[in-house]
Protein backbone atom coordinates (compact mmCIF):
# COMPACT_ATOMS: atom_id res chain seq x y z
CA UNK A 1 0.00 0.00 0.00
CA UNK A 2 1.43 3.46 -1.05
CA UNK A 3 2.75 5.86 1.61
CA UNK A 4 0.79 8.99 0.19
CA UNK A 5 -2.20 6.68 0.73
CA UNK A 6 -1.47 5.60 4.32
CA UNK A 7 -0.78 9.37 5.24
CA UNK A 8 -4.08 10.61 3.46
CA UNK A 9 -5.78 8.29 5.69
CA UNK A 10 -3.48 9.09 8.72
CA UNK A 11 -5.10 12.58 8.14
CA UNK A 12 -8.41 11.14 7.89
CA UNK A 13 -8.24 9.37 11.54
CA UNK A 14 -6.75 13.08 12.60
CA UNK A 15 -9.81 14.80 11.43
CA UNK A 16 -12.07 12.53 13.08
CA UNK A 17 -9.97 12.52 16.44
CA UNK A 18 -10.27 16.44 15.84
CA UNK A 19 -14.18 16.14 15.97
CA UNK A 20 -14.25 14.06 18.81
CA UNK A 21 -12.11 16.15 20.67
CA UNK A 22 -14.26 19.24 20.45
CA UNK A 23 -17.16 17.31 21.85
CA UNK A 24 -15.20 15.48 24.44
CA UNK A 25 -13.45 18.33 25.57
CA UNK A 26 -16.50 20.38 27.03
CA UNK A 27 -17.60 17.02 28.61
CA UNK A 28 -14.52 16.09 30.33
CA UNK A 29 -13.98 20.07 31.52
CA UNK A 30 -17.73 19.99 32.71
CA UNK A 31 -17.19 16.62 34.54
CA UNK A 32 -13.68 17.70 36.02
CA UNK A 33 -15.11 20.45 37.88
CA UNK A 34 -18.55 20.13 38.15
CA UNK A 35 -19.02 16.24 38.78
CA UNK A 36 -21.94 16.46 36.51
CA UNK A 37 -21.83 13.22 34.11
CA UNK A 38 -23.78 15.46 30.88
CA UNK A 39 -25.62 12.57 28.74
CA UNK A 40 -27.23 15.86 26.58
CA UNK A 41 -23.66 16.68 25.58
CA UNK A 42 -24.11 15.27 22.38
CA UNK A 43 -27.82 16.64 21.40
CA UNK A 44 -26.31 19.44 22.55
CA UNK A 45 -23.60 19.65 19.97
CA UNK A 46 -26.13 18.15 17.54
CA UNK A 47 -28.15 21.52 18.34
CA UNK A 48 -24.96 23.23 17.09
CA UNK A 49 -25.20 22.01 14.16
CA UNK A 50 -28.51 23.17 13.45
CA UNK A 51 -27.63 26.49 14.58
CA UNK A 52 -25.01 26.63 12.14
CA UNK A 53 -27.43 25.41 9.55
CA UNK A 54 -29.84 28.20 9.89
CA UNK A 55 -27.47 30.85 10.33
CA UNK A 56 -25.62 29.73 7.05
CA UNK A 57 -28.90 29.49 5.60
CA UNK A 58 -29.96 33.25 6.40
CA UNK A 59 -26.35 34.22 5.12
CA UNK A 60 -25.89 31.57 2.13
CA UNK A 61 -25.09 34.73 -0.51
CA UNK A 62 -22.36 35.20 1.34
CA UNK A 63 -18.90 33.80 0.20
CA UNK A 64 -18.47 34.04 4.40
CA UNK A 65 -21.44 32.52 5.21
CA UNK A 66 -20.17 29.46 7.05
CA UNK A 67 -16.67 30.87 8.43
CA UNK A 68 -18.96 33.08 10.58
CA UNK A 69 -21.99 30.95 11.15
CA UNK A 70 -19.66 28.12 12.86
CA UNK A 71 -18.25 30.68 16.02
CA UNK A 72 -21.84 31.72 16.15
CA UNK A 73 -23.24 28.14 16.62
CA UNK A 74 -21.07 27.91 19.50
CA UNK A 75 -22.23 31.09 20.90
CA UNK A 76 -25.69 30.05 20.53
CA UNK A 77 -25.68 26.84 22.25
CA UNK A 78 -23.73 28.61 25.17
CA UNK A 79 -26.68 30.58 25.98
CA UNK A 80 -28.96 27.55 25.24
CA UNK A 81 -26.13 25.44 27.79
CA UNK A 82 -26.58 28.67 30.13
CA UNK A 83 -30.17 28.79 30.85
CA UNK A 84 -29.89 24.96 30.90
CA UNK A 85 -27.29 25.12 33.78
CA UNK A 86 -29.65 27.87 35.32
CA UNK A 87 -32.97 26.13 35.57
CA UNK A 88 -32.47 22.18 35.63
CA UNK A 89 -28.28 21.30 35.99
CA UNK A 90 -27.69 23.28 39.53
CA UNK A 91 -30.54 21.21 41.03
CA UNK A 92 -28.83 17.93 40.37
CA UNK A 93 -24.68 18.66 41.47
CA UNK A 94 -25.44 17.33 44.45
CA UNK A 95 -27.50 13.46 42.86
CA UNK A 96 -25.66 10.33 42.04
CA UNK A 97 -23.74 9.89 38.97
CA UNK A 98 -26.54 7.46 38.17
CA UNK A 99 -28.96 9.76 38.72
CA UNK A 100 -27.11 12.50 37.01
CA UNK A 101 -27.00 10.31 34.06
CA UNK A 102 -31.17 9.44 34.05
CA UNK A 103 -31.81 13.17 34.12
CA UNK A 104 -29.57 14.04 31.68
CA UNK A 105 -30.74 11.83 29.34
CA UNK A 106 -34.32 12.43 29.58
CA UNK A 107 -32.77 16.18 29.06
CA UNK A 108 -30.90 14.51 25.38
CA UNK A 109 -34.82 13.56 24.87
CA UNK A 110 -36.49 16.19 24.92
CA UNK A 111 -33.83 18.33 23.00
CA UNK A 112 -34.35 15.98 20.41
CA UNK A 113 -37.96 16.23 20.10
CA UNK A 114 -37.54 20.76 20.40
CA UNK A 115 -35.08 19.81 17.33
CA UNK A 116 -38.08 18.14 15.39
CA UNK A 117 -40.46 20.88 16.48
CA UNK A 118 -37.97 23.70 14.98
CA UNK A 119 -36.22 22.27 12.03
CA UNK A 120 -38.23 19.04 11.04
CA UNK A 121 -37.08 15.41 10.29
CA UNK A 122 -35.34 16.44 6.91
CA UNK A 123 -31.73 16.05 6.84
CA UNK A 124 -30.33 19.80 6.38
CA UNK A 125 -27.48 20.51 3.77
CA UNK A 126 -24.40 23.53 4.09
CA UNK A 127 -23.03 24.09 0.37
CA UNK A 128 -19.34 24.87 1.58
CA UNK A 129 -17.48 28.02 -0.05
CA UNK A 130 -15.80 27.56 -4.05
CA UNK A 131 -12.63 27.53 -1.80
CA UNK A 132 -12.70 24.82 0.00
CA UNK A 133 -15.09 22.74 -2.75
CA UNK A 134 -11.99 21.00 -4.51
CA UNK A 135 -9.41 18.47 -2.79
CA UNK A 136 -5.66 19.50 -2.11
CA UNK A 137 -3.05 17.00 -2.78
CA UNK A 138 -0.51 16.01 -0.08
CA UNK A 139 2.04 13.31 -1.38
CA UNK A 140 -0.01 13.12 -4.36
CA UNK A 141 -3.24 11.83 -2.63
CA UNK A 142 -6.25 13.89 -3.08
CA UNK A 143 -7.39 15.36 0.74
CA UNK A 144 -10.33 17.37 1.19
CA UNK A 145 -9.42 20.73 2.01
CA UNK A 146 -12.38 21.42 4.59
CA UNK A 147 -10.67 18.76 6.69
CA UNK A 148 -7.41 20.83 6.95
CA UNK A 149 -9.96 23.60 8.74
CA UNK A 150 -10.91 20.93 10.80
CA UNK A 151 -7.85 19.69 11.84
CA UNK A 152 -6.74 23.38 12.93
CA UNK A 153 -9.78 24.45 14.51
CA UNK A 154 -9.55 20.98 16.84
CA UNK A 155 -5.86 22.00 17.80
CA UNK A 156 -6.36 26.42 18.16
CA UNK A 157 -9.18 24.84 20.76
CA UNK A 158 -7.06 23.04 22.43
CA UNK A 159 -4.17 25.56 22.33
CA UNK A 160 -7.07 28.30 23.73
CA UNK A 161 -8.06 25.44 26.09
CA UNK A 162 -4.55 25.20 27.75
CA UNK A 163 -3.72 28.88 27.65
CA UNK A 164 -7.07 29.99 29.27
CA UNK A 165 -6.18 27.15 32.42
CA UNK A 166 -2.76 28.24 32.60
CA UNK A 167 -1.81 31.68 32.33
CA UNK A 168 -5.92 33.32 33.40
CA UNK A 169 -7.08 33.91 36.85
CA UNK A 170 -10.09 32.32 35.82
CA UNK A 171 -8.56 29.19 34.63
CA UNK A 172 -6.46 28.84 37.76
CA UNK A 173 -10.10 28.79 39.83
CA UNK A 174 -11.38 26.14 37.44
CA UNK A 175 -8.24 24.26 37.67
CA UNK A 176 -8.32 24.52 41.94
CA UNK A 177 -12.23 23.36 41.58
CA UNK A 178 -11.00 20.24 40.26
CA UNK A 179 -9.14 19.13 43.17
CA UNK A 180 -10.88 21.27 45.89
CA UNK A 181 -13.97 23.33 45.52
CA UNK A 182 -14.34 23.47 48.92
CA UNK A 183 -10.97 25.75 49.43
CA UNK A 184 -12.17 27.58 46.40
CA UNK A 185 -15.22 28.08 48.25
CA UNK A 186 -13.44 28.90 51.53
CA UNK A 187 -11.58 31.53 49.30
CA UNK A 188 -14.93 33.36 49.14
CA UNK A 189 -14.81 32.22 45.41
CA UNK A 190 -18.73 31.78 44.25
CA UNK A 191 -19.19 28.50 43.55
CA UNK A 192 -22.75 28.19 41.67
CA UNK A 193 -21.25 31.48 39.44
CA UNK A 194 -17.87 29.28 38.46
CA UNK A 195 -20.35 26.31 37.38
CA UNK A 196 -22.27 28.27 35.53
CA UNK A 197 -19.65 29.81 33.36
CA UNK A 198 -18.01 26.19 33.16
CA UNK A 199 -21.09 24.49 31.97
CA UNK A 200 -21.24 27.42 29.50
CA UNK A 201 -18.30 27.08 28.31
CA UNK A 202 -18.19 23.25 27.75
CA UNK A 203 -21.55 24.05 25.58
CA UNK A 204 -20.00 26.64 23.56
CA UNK A 205 -17.34 23.98 22.64
CA UNK A 206 -20.09 21.54 21.50
CA UNK A 207 -22.13 23.90 19.95
CA UNK A 208 -18.23 25.08 17.76
CA UNK A 209 -17.84 21.69 17.64
CA UNK A 210 -21.44 20.97 15.92
CA UNK A 211 -21.14 23.96 13.92
CA UNK A 212 -17.34 22.40 12.36
CA UNK A 213 -18.99 19.02 11.58
CA UNK A 214 -22.36 20.55 9.84
CA UNK A 215 -20.73 20.79 6.41
CA UNK A 216 -19.24 17.28 6.36
CA UNK A 217 -22.21 15.30 5.11
CA UNK A 218 -25.49 15.91 6.15
CA UNK A 219 -27.10 17.58 9.91
CA UNK A 220 -29.70 14.83 10.87
CA UNK A 221 -31.43 13.54 14.13
CA UNK A 222 -29.55 10.81 15.38
CA UNK A 223 -26.04 11.71 15.12
CA UNK A 224 -25.68 12.51 18.31
CA UNK A 225 -26.18 9.01 19.63
CA UNK A 226 -23.09 7.55 18.11
CA UNK A 227 -20.84 10.21 19.25
CA UNK A 228 -21.63 10.68 22.40
CA UNK A 229 -20.49 6.66 23.11
CA UNK A 230 -17.39 7.44 21.42
CA UNK A 231 -16.89 10.52 23.46
CA UNK A 232 -17.18 8.88 26.54
CA UNK A 233 -14.78 6.28 25.20
CA UNK A 234 -12.45 9.42 24.63
CA UNK A 235 -12.41 10.67 28.11
CA UNK A 236 -12.25 7.09 29.68
CA UNK A 237 -9.08 6.64 27.94
CA UNK A 238 -7.77 10.26 28.30
CA UNK A 239 -9.01 11.04 31.68
CA UNK A 240 -11.76 13.25 33.14
CA UNK A 241 -10.54 16.63 33.61
CA UNK A 242 -7.39 16.10 31.96
CA UNK A 243 -7.26 18.40 28.42
CA UNK A 244 -4.18 16.68 27.35
CA UNK A 245 -5.95 13.27 27.75
CA UNK A 246 -8.77 14.43 26.08
CA UNK A 247 -6.73 15.30 23.02
CA UNK A 248 -4.50 12.23 23.11
CA UNK A 249 -7.92 9.98 23.48
CA UNK A 250 -9.39 11.60 20.77
CA UNK A 251 -6.12 10.96 18.42
CA UNK A 252 -6.12 7.30 19.69
CA UNK A 253 -9.72 6.81 19.12
CA UNK A 254 -9.94 8.94 15.27
CA UNK A 255 -6.64 6.90 14.00
CA UNK A 256 -7.39 3.46 15.19
CA UNK A 257 -10.95 4.17 14.04
CA UNK A 258 -9.71 5.44 10.38
CA UNK A 259 -7.21 2.43 10.07
CA UNK A 260 -9.80 -0.44 11.61
CA UNK A 261 -12.51 0.61 8.39
CA UNK A 262 -9.38 -0.45 6.25
CA UNK A 263 -8.60 -3.81 7.57
CA UNK A 264 -11.49 -4.73 9.31
CA UNK A 265 -14.03 -2.45 9.09
CA UNK A 266 -16.94 -4.51 10.84
CA UNK A 267 -14.66 -4.66 13.90
CA UNK A 268 -13.73 -0.95 14.00
CA UNK A 269 -15.84 -0.05 16.69
CA UNK A 270 -15.37 -2.91 18.48
CA UNK A 271 -11.68 -2.48 18.54
CA UNK A 272 -12.22 1.07 20.47
CA UNK A 273 -14.08 -0.62 22.97
CA UNK A 274 -11.95 -3.46 23.89
CA UNK A 275 -9.11 -0.10 24.38
CA UNK A 276 -11.48 1.59 26.56
CA UNK A 277 -12.09 -1.69 28.32
CA UNK A 278 -8.40 -2.21 28.65
CA UNK A 279 -7.99 1.21 29.91
CA UNK A 280 -10.74 0.81 32.38
CA UNK A 281 -9.05 -1.97 33.68
CA UNK A 282 -5.39 -1.78 34.02
CA UNK A 283 -5.81 2.52 35.32
CA UNK A 284 -9.53 3.60 35.95
CA UNK A 285 -8.63 7.21 36.04
CA UNK A 286 -7.41 7.16 32.25
CA UNK A 287 -3.76 7.57 30.43
CA UNK A 288 -3.51 11.26 31.74
CA UNK A 289 -6.14 11.66 34.64
CA UNK A 290 -6.21 11.16 38.40
CA UNK A 291 -8.60 9.23 40.68
CA UNK A 292 -11.94 10.27 41.05
CA UNK A 293 -12.91 13.07 43.49
CA UNK A 294 -15.21 11.80 46.21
Amino acid sequence: MEFSFLFSQFLSGLTYGMILFLVASGLSLIFGVMNILNFAHATLWLIGAYFCYSFWYLMQGYNFALWVSIPLAGFACAAVGWVTEIVLIKHIYKRELHEQLLITYALALIFADLIKIVWGPTDRLIARPPAIQKPVFIFGAPFDSYFIFVILAGFAVALGLWWFLKYTRYGHIVKAAVFSREMVGALGIPIPKIYTWVFTLGIFIAGFAGGVQAPIGSVNLGMDIAIIIQAFCVVVIGGFGSLLGTLVGAIIVGEVFSFAILYWPAGAMVLIFVITAAILIIRPWGLFGTPMRT
